[in-house]
């Protein structure tokens, strides 16, 4: 069973989800980019599941649960 993650929870983006595109122009990859391997607070859950994570001030990312892992606030993978 996935795990169900929460506002506030902290994780760790471990991977970017494929077939990300530019369309709309908006550099949508490199903020992907830039989020992976770093570790944020969860700031929002979609109806699908899909995890909001605050990248930068000017950045939001929703990215789907099985390309994040759970840390602990000590650091520790959970």
């Amino acid at each position: 069973m996935a795990r169900q993650f929460q506002v506030g929870d902290k994780v760790k983006v471990l991977a970017i989800p494929p077939g990300l595109d530019d369309a709309a122009g908006i550099g949508t990859p490199e903020v992907f980019q830039r989020a992976l391997g770093k570790t944020f607070r969860v700031a929002g859950v979609g109806e699908c599941g899909h995890l909001e994570l605050v990248v930068s001030r000017s950045d939001t990312i929703w990215i789907e649960p099985g390309f994040v892992e759970a840390v602990d606030d000590g650091s520790q993978t959970l």
